[in-house]
Protein backbone atom coordinates (compact mmCIF):
# COMPACT_ATOMS: atom_id res chain seq x y z
CA UNK A 1 0.00 0.00 0.00
CA UNK A 2 1.27 3.48 -1.08
CA UNK A 3 2.98 5.41 2.23
CA UNK A 4 0.00 8.49 1.68
CA UNK A 5 -2.54 5.61 1.01
CA UNK A 6 -2.18 4.23 4.55
CA UNK A 7 -1.89 7.53 6.10
CA UNK A 8 -5.35 8.43 4.61
CA UNK A 9 -6.55 5.18 6.04
CA UNK A 10 -5.39 5.83 9.30
CA UNK A 11 -7.33 9.06 9.67
CA UNK A 12 -10.05 7.82 7.99
CA UNK A 13 -10.15 5.04 10.53
CA UNK A 14 -9.83 7.61 13.47
CA UNK A 15 -12.28 10.00 12.23
CA UNK A 16 -14.96 7.81 11.10
CA UNK A 17 -15.33 4.84 12.26
CA UNK A 18 -13.85 5.38 15.94
CA UNK A 19 -10.47 3.43 16.08
CA UNK A 20 -8.44 4.88 18.80
CA UNK A 21 -5.01 4.70 19.83
CA UNK A 22 -4.09 3.71 23.34
CA UNK A 23 -0.91 4.73 25.57
CA UNK A 24 1.29 2.10 24.54
CA UNK A 25 0.28 1.11 20.54
CA UNK A 26 0.01 3.56 17.90
CA UNK A 27 -2.99 3.71 15.81
CA UNK A 28 -0.43 3.26 12.71
CA UNK A 29 0.70 0.34 14.44
CA UNK A 30 -2.39 -1.13 15.03
CA UNK A 31 -3.42 -0.98 11.23
CA UNK A 32 -0.08 -1.86 10.24
CA UNK A 33 -0.42 -5.03 11.80
CA UNK A 34 -3.75 -5.82 10.43
CA UNK A 35 -2.44 -5.09 7.17
CA UNK A 36 0.64 -7.79 7.50
CA UNK A 37 -1.79 -9.94 8.76
CA UNK A 38 -4.02 -10.31 5.64
CA UNK A 39 -1.25 -9.19 3.46
CA UNK A 40 1.51 -11.87 4.06
CA UNK A 41 -1.19 -13.65 5.72
CA UNK A 42 1.16 -13.70 9.25
CA UNK A 43 0.09 -15.60 12.19
CA UNK A 44 -0.59 -13.95 15.46
CA UNK A 45 3.05 -15.18 16.85
CA UNK A 46 4.33 -13.22 13.65
CA UNK A 47 3.00 -9.96 14.59
CA UNK A 48 4.01 -10.04 18.19
CA UNK A 49 7.57 -11.15 17.84
CA UNK A 50 7.60 -8.88 14.80
CA UNK A 51 6.53 -5.65 16.87
CA UNK A 52 7.76 -7.02 19.75
CA UNK A 53 4.12 -7.64 21.67
CA UNK A 54 2.13 -9.61 23.68
CA UNK A 55 -0.06 -12.25 21.78
CA UNK A 56 -3.16 -10.43 23.91
CA UNK A 57 -1.92 -6.78 22.89
CA UNK A 58 -1.80 -8.10 19.27
CA UNK A 59 -5.42 -10.06 19.32
CA UNK A 60 -6.59 -7.21 20.70
CA UNK A 61 -5.74 -4.44 18.20
CA UNK A 62 -5.96 -6.98 15.49
CA UNK A 63 -9.87 -7.59 16.36
CA UNK A 64 -10.58 -3.75 17.18
CA UNK A 65 -9.08 -2.73 13.64
CA UNK A 66 -11.39 -5.50 12.35
CA UNK A 67 -14.57 -3.90 13.90
CA UNK A 68 -13.78 -0.27 12.05
CA UNK A 69 -12.79 -1.88 9.01
CA UNK A 70 -16.58 -3.73 9.08
CA UNK A 71 -18.26 -0.34 9.61
CA UNK A 72 -16.17 0.91 6.86
CA UNK A 73 -17.30 -1.76 4.67
CA UNK A 74 -21.22 -1.38 5.06
CA UNK A 75 -20.55 2.30 3.28
CA UNK A 76 -18.00 1.43 1.00
CA UNK A 77 -19.22 -1.94 -0.20
CA UNK A 78 -22.54 -0.26 -2.76
CA UNK A 79 -22.59 2.23 -5.81
CA UNK A 80 -22.31 5.25 -5.09
CA UNK A 81 -24.86 7.78 -5.10
CA UNK A 82 -26.37 7.87 -9.13
CA UNK A 83 -23.97 5.54 -10.34
CA UNK A 84 -26.15 4.06 -12.25
CA UNK A 85 -28.09 7.21 -13.80
CA UNK A 86 -24.43 8.01 -15.27
CA UNK A 87 -22.72 6.06 -17.83
CA UNK A 88 -19.12 4.50 -16.78
CA UNK A 89 -16.30 7.14 -18.35
CA UNK A 90 -14.30 3.75 -18.36
CA UNK A 91 -17.12 2.30 -21.31
CA UNK A 92 -17.50 6.15 -22.65
CA UNK A 93 -13.72 6.54 -23.65
CA UNK A 94 -13.23 2.82 -25.05
CA UNK A 95 -14.40 2.79 -28.62
CA UNK A 96 -14.44 -1.00 -28.35
CA UNK A 97 -17.55 -1.03 -26.40
CA UNK A 98 -18.86 2.35 -26.75
CA UNK A 99 -21.92 3.10 -27.63
CA UNK A 100 -23.02 -0.73 -27.98
CA UNK A 101 -22.54 -1.54 -24.40
CA UNK A 102 -23.47 1.94 -22.85
CA UNK A 103 -26.55 0.64 -20.35
CA UNK A 104 -23.86 -1.97 -18.81
CA UNK A 105 -23.17 -1.23 -15.07
CA UNK A 106 -21.14 -3.83 -14.35
CA UNK A 107 -20.39 -7.17 -14.16
CA UNK A 108 -21.59 -10.08 -12.03
CA UNK A 109 -19.43 -13.27 -10.72
CA UNK A 110 -19.07 -15.71 -7.66
CA UNK A 111 -15.69 -16.24 -6.80
CA UNK A 112 -14.74 -19.56 -4.52
CA UNK A 113 -12.19 -18.74 -1.47
CA UNK A 114 -11.00 -21.86 1.16
CA UNK A 115 -12.76 -21.93 4.06
CA UNK A 116 -12.40 -24.21 7.32
CA UNK A 117 -15.57 -25.44 7.09
CA UNK A 118 -17.25 -26.03 10.39
CA UNK A 119 -17.19 -29.87 11.44
CA UNK A 120 -21.08 -30.28 11.47
CA UNK A 121 -21.68 -28.89 8.03
CA UNK A 122 -18.51 -30.21 5.73
CA UNK A 123 -20.18 -31.51 2.58
CA UNK A 124 -22.03 -28.23 2.11
CA UNK A 125 -18.71 -26.60 1.78
CA UNK A 126 -16.95 -29.30 -0.58
CA UNK A 127 -17.12 -27.19 -4.12
CA UNK A 128 -16.42 -28.85 -7.21
CA UNK A 129 -12.65 -29.71 -6.52
CA UNK A 130 -13.98 -30.94 -3.07
CA UNK A 131 -11.92 -28.67 -1.18
CA UNK A 132 -13.84 -26.91 1.25
CA UNK A 133 -14.96 -23.39 0.19
CA UNK A 134 -17.26 -20.96 -0.12
CA UNK A 135 -19.02 -18.91 -3.08
CA UNK A 136 -18.94 -15.50 -2.97
CA UNK A 137 -21.28 -13.45 -4.76
CA UNK A 138 -20.00 -10.32 -6.00
CA UNK A 139 -20.49 -6.89 -8.20
CA UNK A 140 -18.40 -4.26 -9.74
CA UNK A 141 -18.01 -1.37 -11.79
CA UNK A 142 -15.54 -0.31 -14.91
CA UNK A 143 -13.38 1.39 -12.18
CA UNK A 144 -12.93 -2.11 -10.62
CA UNK A 145 -14.59 -1.35 -7.59
CA UNK A 146 -16.48 -3.93 -5.66
CA UNK A 147 -20.04 -2.65 -5.35
CA UNK A 148 -21.10 -5.26 -4.06
CA UNK A 149 -20.35 -8.68 -2.10
CA UNK A 150 -22.37 -11.43 -0.27
CA UNK A 151 -19.86 -13.42 1.99
CA UNK A 152 -20.16 -17.11 3.40
CA UNK A 153 -22.43 -19.23 0.97
CA UNK A 154 -20.86 -23.06 1.40
CA UNK A 155 -19.58 -23.90 -1.37
CA UNK A 156 -21.55 -26.62 -3.17
CA UNK A 157 -24.23 -23.46 -3.95
CA UNK A 158 -24.43 -23.49 -7.36
CA UNK A 159 -23.87 -19.64 -8.47
CA UNK A 160 -28.01 -19.04 -9.72
CA UNK A 161 -28.88 -19.99 -6.41
CA UNK A 162 -26.92 -17.66 -4.49
CA UNK A 163 -27.93 -14.88 -7.15
CA UNK A 164 -31.59 -15.65 -6.65
CA UNK A 165 -31.28 -15.71 -3.20
CA UNK A 166 -29.34 -12.35 -2.97
CA UNK A 167 -31.79 -10.36 -5.18
CA UNK A 168 -34.85 -11.90 -3.44
CA UNK A 169 -34.12 -11.53 0.41
CA UNK A 170 -31.27 -9.14 0.74
CA UNK A 171 -32.19 -5.33 0.54
CA UNK A 172 -28.77 -4.15 0.05
CA UNK A 173 -28.28 -5.85 -3.00
CA UNK A 174 -28.53 -3.12 -6.35
CA UNK A 175 -30.81 -4.27 -8.53
CA UNK A 176 -30.15 -2.70 -12.10
CA UNK A 177 -32.91 0.07 -13.04
CA UNK A 178 -34.90 -0.43 -15.92
CA UNK A 179 -33.13 -0.95 -18.98
CA UNK A 180 -29.66 -0.80 -17.14
CA UNK A 181 -27.82 -4.50 -17.33
CA UNK A 182 -24.89 -6.42 -15.87
CA UNK A 183 -22.67 -8.88 -17.60
CA UNK A 184 -22.73 -12.60 -16.61
CA UNK A 185 -21.03 -15.73 -17.56
CA UNK A 186 -23.02 -19.02 -19.25
CA UNK A 187 -23.35 -19.93 -15.58
CA UNK A 188 -26.23 -17.83 -15.02
CA UNK A 189 -29.21 -17.28 -17.13
CA UNK A 190 -30.13 -14.15 -18.97
CA UNK A 191 -32.98 -12.34 -17.94
CA UNK A 192 -33.56 -8.62 -17.63
CA UNK A 193 -30.89 -7.09 -16.28
CA UNK A 194 -28.47 -9.67 -16.37
CA UNK A 195 -26.97 -10.07 -19.92
CA UNK A 196 -25.16 -13.33 -20.59
CA UNK A 197 -23.52 -14.74 -23.80
CA UNK A 198 -24.63 -17.10 -26.06
CA UNK A 199 -24.42 -20.85 -25.12
CA UNK A 200 -22.38 -23.14 -27.56
CA UNK A 201 -19.85 -21.28 -28.98
CA UNK A 202 -16.75 -20.00 -28.34
CA UNK A 203 -16.45 -17.38 -25.65
CA UNK A 204 -13.67 -16.77 -23.60
CA UNK A 205 -10.81 -14.90 -25.38
CA UNK A 206 -8.37 -17.69 -25.20
CA UNK A 207 -10.39 -19.27 -27.91
CA UNK A 208 -10.11 -16.79 -30.42
CA UNK A 209 -6.63 -16.57 -29.88
CA UNK A 210 -5.99 -19.82 -30.88
CA UNK A 211 -9.21 -20.88 -33.25
CA UNK A 212 -9.02 -17.50 -34.74
CA UNK A 213 -11.31 -14.59 -35.58
CA UNK A 214 -15.36 -14.66 -35.29
CA UNK A 215 -16.86 -16.39 -37.26
CA UNK A 216 -20.40 -14.56 -37.07
CA UNK A 217 -22.37 -12.20 -35.69
CA UNK A 218 -22.91 -14.17 -32.38
CA UNK A 219 -19.05 -15.32 -31.95
CA UNK A 220 -18.04 -11.98 -32.25
CA UNK A 221 -20.84 -10.52 -29.64
CA UNK A 222 -19.58 -13.29 -27.08
CA UNK A 223 -15.66 -12.32 -27.76
CA UNK A 224 -16.56 -8.22 -26.85
CA UNK A 225 -18.46 -9.96 -23.91
CA UNK A 226 -16.05 -11.87 -22.75
CA UNK A 227 -13.31 -8.74 -23.17
CA UNK A 228 -15.71 -6.27 -20.99
CA UNK A 229 -16.80 -8.86 -18.86
CA UNK A 230 -13.20 -9.41 -18.13
CA UNK A 231 -13.13 -6.46 -15.73
CA UNK A 232 -14.37 -8.54 -12.64
CA UNK A 233 -11.73 -11.23 -13.57
CA UNK A 234 -9.10 -8.45 -13.37
CA UNK A 235 -11.00 -6.93 -9.64
CA UNK A 236 -10.56 -10.49 -8.53
CA UNK A 237 -6.90 -11.19 -9.60
CA UNK A 238 -6.00 -7.71 -8.09
CA UNK A 239 -7.83 -8.25 -4.77
CA UNK A 240 -6.31 -11.74 -4.27
CA UNK A 241 -2.72 -10.32 -5.31
CA UNK A 242 -3.05 -7.90 -2.30
CA UNK A 243 -4.30 -9.82 0.28
CA UNK A 244 -2.46 -13.18 0.25
CA UNK A 245 -4.56 -14.69 2.97
CA UNK A 246 -7.34 -15.23 0.79
CA UNK A 247 -5.59 -17.87 -1.17
CA UNK A 248 -3.87 -19.72 1.83
CA UNK A 249 -5.77 -22.31 3.80
CA UNK A 250 -7.71 -20.28 6.46
CA UNK A 251 -6.55 -20.13 10.46
CA UNK A 252 -9.96 -18.72 11.32
CA UNK A 253 -13.13 -19.98 12.10
CA UNK A 254 -15.66 -19.12 9.93
CA UNK A 255 -17.38 -16.39 11.38
CA UNK A 256 -14.22 -14.63 11.99
CA UNK A 257 -13.28 -15.78 8.23
CA UNK A 258 -16.24 -13.84 7.01
CA UNK A 259 -15.23 -10.64 8.44
CA UNK A 260 -11.62 -10.93 7.30
CA UNK A 261 -12.94 -12.27 3.34
CA UNK A 262 -15.50 -8.64 3.44
CA UNK A 263 -12.75 -6.14 5.00
CA UNK A 264 -10.42 -7.27 2.37
CA UNK A 265 -12.86 -6.27 -0.51
CA UNK A 266 -13.35 -2.89 1.29
CA UNK A 267 -9.47 -2.44 1.59
CA UNK A 268 -9.03 -3.24 -1.76
CA UNK A 269 -11.88 0.31 -2.40
CA UNK A 270 -10.12 1.99 -0.26
CA UNK A 271 -6.95 1.66 -2.24
CA UNK A 272 -8.86 1.91 -5.20
CA UNK A 273 -10.34 5.23 -4.24
CA UNK A 274 -6.79 6.72 -3.66
CA UNK A 275 -6.26 7.37 -7.45
CA UNK A 276 -2.66 6.52 -6.29
CA UNK A 277 -0.20 4.65 -8.06
CA UNK A 278 -0.04 1.43 -7.10
CA UNK A 279 1.52 -2.01 -8.78
CA UNK A 280 -0.99 -4.31 -9.00
CA UNK A 281 -3.83 -1.86 -9.94
CA UNK A 282 -1.10 -0.91 -12.67
CA UNK A 283 0.06 -5.19 -13.70
CA UNK A 284 -3.66 -6.01 -14.09
CA UNK A 285 -4.90 -2.60 -15.69
CA UNK A 286 -1.82 -2.77 -18.50
CA UNK A 287 -1.90 -6.75 -18.91
CA UNK A 288 -5.54 -6.51 -20.40
CA UNK A 289 -7.02 -4.90 -23.11
CA UNK A 290 -10.37 -6.61 -22.53
CA UNK A 291 -9.36 -8.62 -26.12
CA UNK A 292 -7.50 -11.42 -25.74
CA UNK A 293 -4.35 -12.82 -27.41
CA UNK A 294 -3.13 -14.77 -25.23
CA UNK A 295 -5.50 -15.99 -22.95
CA UNK A 296 -5.64 -19.36 -21.78
CA UNK A 297 -9.16 -21.06 -22.39
CA UNK A 298 -7.96 -24.03 -20.44
CA UNK A 299 -6.34 -22.38 -17.33
CA UNK A 300 -7.76 -20.36 -14.71
CA UNK A 301 -10.12 -17.06 -16.09
CA UNK A 302 -9.15 -14.68 -13.77
CA UNK A 303 -5.23 -15.60 -14.72
CA UNK A 304 -5.65 -15.67 -18.67
CA UNK A 305 -7.53 -12.57 -19.04
CA UNK A 306 -4.75 -10.41 -16.97
CA UNK A 307 -2.64 -11.18 -20.56
CA UNK A 308 -1.38 -8.61 -22.74
CA UNK A 309 -4.23 -8.66 -25.49
CA UNK A 310 -4.84 -7.28 -29.07
CA UNK A 311 -7.99 -5.80 -30.72
CA UNK A 312 -9.58 -8.08 -34.26
CA UNK A 313 -11.90 -5.43 -35.22
CA UNK A 314 -14.33 -6.23 -38.55
CA UNK A 315 -15.50 -4.09 -41.45
CA UNK A 316 -18.50 -1.44 -41.71
CA UNK A 317 -19.86 -4.16 -44.11
CA UNK A 318 -20.01 -6.51 -41.11
CA UNK A 319 -21.38 -4.05 -38.52
CA UNK A 320 -24.95 -3.66 -40.84
CA UNK A 321 -25.00 -7.06 -40.88
CA UNK A 322 -25.24 -7.04 -36.83
CA UNK A 323 -27.54 -3.98 -36.82
CA UNK A 324 -29.89 -6.91 -39.00
CA UNK A 325 -29.26 -9.47 -36.36
CA UNK A 326 -30.23 -7.07 -33.53
CA UNK A 327 -34.04 -6.30 -35.22
CA UNK A 328 -34.18 -10.09 -36.57
CA UNK A 329 -33.89 -11.04 -32.95
CA UNK A 330 -36.10 -8.64 -32.25
CA UNK A 331 -38.77 -9.02 -34.54
CA UNK A 332 -37.82 -13.17 -34.69
CA UNK A 333 -37.50 -13.14 -38.17
CA UNK A 334 -35.41 -16.23 -38.95
CA UNK A 335 -34.71 -16.00 -42.68
CA UNK A 336 -32.53 -12.85 -42.11
CA UNK A 337 -31.11 -14.41 -39.01
CA UNK A 338 -30.09 -17.22 -41.41
CA UNK A 339 -28.76 -14.76 -43.79
CA UNK A 340 -26.64 -12.92 -41.42
CA UNK A 341 -24.92 -15.22 -40.05
CA UNK A 342 -23.95 -16.74 -43.59
CA UNK A 343 -22.78 -13.12 -44.49
CA UNK A 344 -20.73 -12.51 -40.99
CA UNK A 345 -18.74 -15.29 -42.07
CA UNK A 346 -16.87 -13.46 -44.84
CA UNK A 347 -14.17 -10.90 -42.48
CA UNK A 348 -12.06 -8.59 -44.43
CA UNK A 349 -9.21 -6.64 -43.10
CA UNK A 350 -9.62 -4.73 -39.76
CA UNK A 351 -11.43 -1.27 -40.72
CA UNK A 352 -13.89 0.17 -38.05
CA UNK A 353 -15.27 -1.36 -35.04
CA UNK A 354 -18.76 -2.50 -35.58
CA UNK A 355 -22.03 -0.69 -34.94
CA UNK A 356 -24.05 -2.34 -32.92
CA UNK A 357 -23.07 -5.69 -30.53
CA UNK A 358 -26.18 -6.33 -28.61
CA UNK A 359 -27.29 -9.21 -30.84
CA UNK A 360 -28.39 -10.46 -27.49
CA UNK A 361 -31.82 -9.07 -26.69
CA UNK A 362 -32.97 -9.14 -23.07
CA UNK A 363 -36.58 -9.97 -23.52
CA UNK A 364 -37.09 -13.06 -20.71
CA UNK A 365 -38.55 -11.46 -17.05
CA UNK A 366 -36.79 -12.21 -13.84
Amino acid sequence: MNERTFEALCKMLAQRYGLEESHHVYLEESVAMFLETVGQDKTKRDIAARYQRSLDTVQRKLDEVLSALLKFAEDTLKPEEGEFARVSHVLRNDDRYWPQFRDCIGALDGTHIPVRSPSQNADAYRGRKQDPTMNVLVICNFDMKFIYAYVGVPGRAHDTKVLAHCARNEASFPHPPPGKYYLVDSGYPTRTGYLGPHRNMRYHLGQFATGGPPVSARELFNRKHSGLRSVIERTFGVCKAKWRILDRHPKYGLVKWIKLVTVTMALYNFIRDSHRKDHDFVQWQNGDDGEGEEADSDGDEEEASAKRTTTVLIDADAAADVDAVVDAETCGNNKVMEKVKQETNNYKQPLSFIRNLLVHSITSSA
